[in-house]
């Protein structure tokens, strides 16, 4: 043999095995090359020295291809040889047969491991090791099926065959060598993958592919560079791996769906616990509302408690401002102040979530406050100072009517669930009608009220475009609220000789119209209106009470009292809401101490039924007990939508209430 030339002595290519984590680990000559930083060749001599020499085993892998590994550590046991040209004393048969025991005590240890992993990404992990370990090659993967895209995309590969391939790509089920295997279901081989006609890229380096399918789950890919690199013992062992990967796999999804079904289960309890802490804060507030004898009281009230709970950070109540795109900081929970927060009376200009709530009386949910460009940019750095992350806007309404927007703040991100958001909905109808309730108390008791008088266009209500066309005077005398979006107002027309039924039937707003009586050139009359022509109710809704509304020559006037702790900048919002183009005319604080009967409408309001309320109200400004009567009961139950005998029900009820009252007041001032 000729002197060796290389700087590699066999010492150093030992090492390399020595070095190994885990004692007889295949290695292919290209392998051995990288880590001594020598030429192919050289080291593929080298590793020949060594297996004639019996320092390492070897065996050939596929047509071409051969791996070494060393069984023992040096010094440990020394190889037979015949003592006279180094060679060693195993047979081929042995050598064999020793590789195959190797390789089966691989895949048991694989298999004990791989029945321990509890996640994929770990039995990947076992699965691609474990084949590069019995087959002895450098590039192994698994790829897993996305239904979604309809590809198997790499989840897990050798880490040195990507050194030598480059990243491992994502194949199409379709017009793939691996998704053919995957689609059929059955495992193949490939001599020389380029012969192929669904070669995914004409461009690779790889020659031989073994591909071993692991049921719904995805592939197990084993390549060489080496044309025709496997053999049966290849193929068998790699089956067998690939069975074991797949029941693996199998028990991962099952474990994956108890933990899953596990963490569901304690959220879940989570939620119901915390929901449960929240239903009882609401019903604390709800409770604590019942004593409340103002609307600042009320709102006092509901900011504190939520502001004071474990779950919230901040609670406002809000209101429309004095322009269109302006919210208006009505109360805020008491506490620490901050400048960077606004306080009580602060304009907030630009649109926002809580406008949205406003102008639509729908709940907003803010999950990331920082970053959401709906909220103003400084209200986005005040939420983040005192650290707030989400945020919820709820509205305060009775019926159709918002008096303000509760808006609440929680430390943490998507804060607030769909339970929860029910719940809040649920505190802010309540609100809403304690409100509605306390404005009306406080226009029946109070001793003074706020009174505005606003004039309108031709266009502003229906009632004005229709005194125009008549060209005379128009006045609503009262109104009474229907179900559902309709109301019924009672109008009287007076200067008009024409055919007032049919101006006022063509008249938008007007569904419906019914002639009670005339007297000459005056007429009063029943109609029916839709949304179009709820200004008069929105105002009434709110609590107030519509003093005048009365229109000529096409120019309205309308008067409404609102309650003593409405303020002025309020009740103006209110009015604009109903007619946008009002211009106010005069804004004053009446005295209105001197009601007689006060205390016996209040006795009246609270035993009567809204539907007794209604009926009666109804029959009254209908002409029902005038003499001769302006209309029937039938025709008074049709306008109410309900049936004569009803009508005729809730009457008689509200009678007998009626004059219980009457009587119950007398015979306490003759006492």
């Amino acid at each position: 043999m000729g002197t060796e030339t290389s700087p590699i002595d066999l010492t150093d290519v030992l090492a390399v095995f020595e070095r190994q984590e885990r004692l007889g680990t295949p290695l292919t000559a290209p392998e051995v090359a990288d880590r001594l930083g020598c030429a192919r060749r050289t080291a593929h001599k080298k590793l020949t020295r060594l297996s004639e020499r019996g320092d390492l085993s070897t065996k050939k892998v596929g047509a071409r291809g051969r791996v070494w590994w060393r069984t023992t550590r040096r010094g440990a046991t020394a190889s037979t040889t015949d003592g006279r040209d180094g060679r060693s004393g195993q047979s081929e048969e042995q050598t064999g047969r020793a590789d195959h025991e190797r390789a089966l005590r691989e895949l048991h240890d694989a298999s004990r491991r791989l029945m321990r992993a509890e996640r994929h990404e770990a039995v990947c992990d076992v699965a691609v090791e474990t084949a590069r370990r019995i087959l002895g090659l450098s590039l192994c993967g698994l790829w897993v099926y996305e239904p979604g895209s309809e590809t198997l995309e790499p989840v897990a590969w050798t880490k040195h065959g990507v050194e030598e391939y480059g990243e491992p790509p994502a194949f199409p089920v379709e017009e793939s060598l691996v998704g053919r295997t995957f689609r059929e279901g059955s495992y193949r081989v490939y001599d020389d993958v380029t012969a192929e006609e669904e070669l995914y890229d004409p461009e690779t380096r790889v020659r031989s592919e073994l591909v071993l399918p692991l049921g719904t789950h995805g592939v197990l890919n084993a390549t060489s560079p080496e044309v025709g690199a496997f053999d049966a013992v290849d193929v068998s062992l790699g089956r067998i791996l690939a069975a074991t990967v797949e029941t693996a796999l199998e028990r991962a999804d099952r474990l994956e769906e108890r933990r899953e079904r596990r963490q569901e289960l304690e959220r879940r309890r989570d939620e119901l616990e915390t929901l449960n802490q929240l239903n009882t804060l609401v019903e604390e507030t709800i409770g604590a509302l019942v004593g409340a004898a103002t609307r600042a009281e009320i709102e006092d009230t509901v900011c504190e408690r939520l502001a004071d709970s474990a779950f919230y950070v901040d609670a406002w109540i809000v209101e429309r401002g004095p322009h269109p795109e302006q919210v208006v900081l009505r109360t805020r929970a008491p506490g620490e102040t901050d400048d960077a927060f606004p306080t009580s009376g602060t304009t907030i200009p630009g649109p926002s979530p809580a406008l949205t709530t406003l102008e639509e009386g729908t709940l907003q949910v803010i999950p990331r406050i920082d970053g959401d460009e709906r909220v103003p940019e400084r209200l986005r750095s005040a939420a983040r100072s005192r650290g707030a992350r989400a945020c919820l806007v709820v509205p305060l309404a009775y019926a159709e009517t918002v008096f303000g927007a509760l808006v609440v703040h929680a430390p943490d991100p998507d804060g607030f669930s769909d339970r929860e958001q029910t719940a809040f909905e649920t505190l802010g109808r309540v609100v809403g009608f304690v409100i509605n309730a306390t404005n009306n108390r406080q226009l029946l008791l109070g001793n003074t009220a706020v009174e505005l008088e606003v004039a309108l266009g031709g266009t502003d209500a229906w009632f004005t475009s229709v005194a125009d066309r008549l060209g005379g005077t128009v006045t609503v005398e009262g109104l009474v609220q229907a179900d559902g979006d309709a109301g019924i107002q009672y109008v009287r027309v007076d200067g008009v000789s024409g055919d007032v039924p049919s101006t006022l039937a063509a008249t938008r707003a007007v569904a419906d119209v019914r002639v009670l009586a005339t007297e000459g050139d005056q007429w009063f009359l029943e109609c029916t209106l839709d949304a179009d022509g709820a200004g008069l109710r929105t105002i009434a809704a709110y609590g107030a009470t519509v003093r005048t509304a009365r229109a000529s020559g096409g120019v309205g006037r309308v008067t409404a009292r609102f309650p003593a702790t409405t303020s002025p900048r309020e009740a103006l919002s209110v009015v604009t809401e109903a007619f946008p183009s009002a211009e106010l005319i005069a804004k004053r604080v009446v005295d209105v101490s001197d009601r007689s009967g006060t205390t016996l409408r209040q006795r009246l309001t609270e035993r009567w039924t809204d539907k007794q309320a209604r009926a009666l109200r109804a029959a009254y400004l209908a002409g029902y007990f005038d003499t001769p009567r302006r209309t029937t009961g039938r025709e008074l139950a049709a306008s109410l939508d309900i049936a004569p005998s009803t009508l005729h029900q809730h009457l008689q009820a509200a009678h007998r209430k009626l004059l219980a009252t009457v009587f119950d007041e007398l015979s306490a001032a003759d006492s």
